[in-house]
């Protein structure tokens, strides 16, 4: 039998570069209308898409838009987030995941050490290394915020370039500007993962300190911020001399035909998004509160619409299950799905989970649900 695969070993075919964690798998379209479970997997908005994005890919679809190559240079995207921004039309560059556009950055510089903010999407590392930069781990010596570079260095990390979130995931924690900017004045280039920043307690943006700085560059979705990750439209922020040499190197031949339909209406759902900040102010606070009175459930402070958790029964309490792994077995029969987060870069155990900020109806269902499994014991 070893002798079927003798060939394929000579191939030259690489490593891969990380372990892909464990992925929830997405039931079959055919059956998601028959299921009744409630997502907590997801970070995308709790309250949703807006009508109007419903109704504008609707009447493109029934327009026949889907029958035409998509714009690859985004014109109508582009024009509309240099609107929303007040930067230049060249400012931007447009692509489907954000993914997508951290791996046309790193393929755009030559190969060197790119420090990977861990915990985090195995992604960035991916991204990195398979464009051959040699990958390092920012590790937080302690409660999960992104150190800076000279404290990274104490800690034996050194990196010429680096790839962050603002906020993390699944920390949940933003990036202080200061510590950017300490990034900035030491790398060669640096990413901002961004997708994230609309659903957060009162989060700011990086994309202002492109202006200035040719070494930053912002990676923005509509994914999250307007509920809708099976249409991946996302884009980079940077200084147009920036922008213009990574896209020598990127074909964007991802560019969705999303980018045109939804491209104004990004620009006029601004009040989507100020409604979603006012629930969130509230709500992300609530379940912390709520998911912290569990027993055997450990919290870590969360900034962003979804609470980094962790459960363990060390106080030997007669618990309805054992371990993370089986609690989140015991959810997903009772019609919950939370994510679990073995196998991400920079969290040493399986105790870990991440719970998304839904409606506070689903969120008390959540809440509920988790009291009966863990405390009946």
């Amino acid at each position: 039998m070893a002798a079927l695969f003798e060939p394929l070993a000579r191939t030259g075919v690489r490593d891969a570069y990380a372990v892909l964690p464990e992925q929830l798998l997405s039931p079959p379209y055919e059956l998601r209308t028959e299921m009744n479970w409630v997502d907590f997997s997801g970070t995308a908005n709790p309250l949703g898409t807006p009508p109007s994005f419903l109704a504008s890919i609707q009447e493109a679809f029934a327009a026949g838009e889907q029958s035409y190559p998509p714009d690859r240079e985004a014109h109508a995207l582009r024009s509309v987030l240099a609107r929303r921004y007040g930067m230049p039309v060249e400012s931007f560059l447009c692509g489907s995941t954000v993914g997508d556009m951290i791996r046309a950055v790193a393929q755009t510089y030559r190969p060197c050490t790119v420090g990977v903010a861990t915990p985090g999407p195995v992604e960035y590392a991916l991204a990195a290394g398979n464009a051959g930069h040699r990958v390092v781990e920012i590790l937080s010596p302690s409660g999960f915020v992104v150190p800076d570079p000279q404290t990274a260095a104490r800690h034996g990390i050194s990196f010429d370039a680096a790839v962050l979130a603002n906020p993390g995931y699944p920390t949940s924690r933003l990036l202080p500007q200061p510590t950017l900017l300490r990034y900035l004045e030491t790398c060669t280039w640096v990413v901002v993962d961004e997708r994230s920043i609309e659903l957060t307690l009162g989060g700011e943006s990086m994309v202002p300190l492109t202006r200035d700085h040719r070494n930053l560059v912002v990676v923005r979705s509509l994914c999250e911020s307007f509920a809708m990750p099976g249409v991946p439209v996302s884009y980079c922020v940077a200084h147009p001399d920036t922008i213009a040499q990574i896209a020598q190197f990127y074909d964007s031949s991802s560019v969705s035909m999303f980018a045109e339909v939804i491209g104004e209406l990004a620009l006029a759902e601004q009040a989507h998004l100020e409604r979603t900040r006012e629930f969130l102010d509230t709500e992300i606070p609530w379940l912390q509160c709520m998911l912290n009175l569990i027993p055997g459930i450990t919290i870590y402070p969360a900034e962003a619409n979804y609470v980094m958790c962790s459960f363990e029964n060390d106080a030997g309490m007669e618990l309805g299950v054992e371990n993370a792994d089986e609690l989140a077995s015991r959810l997903q029969l009772a019609g919950f799905l939370i994510r679990k987060l073995e196998g991400i870069p920079g969290l040493a155990d399986a105790t870990y989970f991440c719970v998304a900020v839904r409606t506070r109806e689903d969120n008390e269902k959540l809440v509920n649900a988790l009291r009966e499994i863990i405390c009946q014991g």
